[in-house]
């Protein structure tokens, strides 16, 4: 009984960088969610104050202040990385397979 060790190699190399991409995604789709609301500058040249201040208890992101870009591109990477794994599953299921 003989190993191919290159098939074993070109697998591992292949798992790792699937689970790279579909964890880079949907971290990536996380990062567009936490996106903050742009603040307002007011007359005299400074900020507003963007809510009330934040504590450990209260870390919830408001989805109302966010920009709509950040909204859609959060949706896509979670999309991808669905159809990333989606995909995976196809490969690995055989009865999926219809040729």
């Amino acid at each position: 009984m003989t190993i191919d060790w290159m098939a074993f190699v070109i697998v591992f190399l292949a798992a790792l960088v699937s689970a790279a991409v579909v964890v880079s995604l949907y971290s990536l789709g996380i990062r567009f969610l936490a996106i903050p609301a742009r603040p307002v500058r007011q007359a005299d040249g400074t900020f507003a104050p963007n809510g009330p201040s934040r504590d450990d208890e209260n870390d919830d992101v408001d989805a109302v202040g966010r920009p709509r870009w950040a909204t859609v591109s959060a949706n896509i990477c979670f999309g991808l990385s669905v159809c990333c794994v989606l995909v995976g599953i196809f490969l690995i299921i055989p009865g999926l397979h219809f040729w």
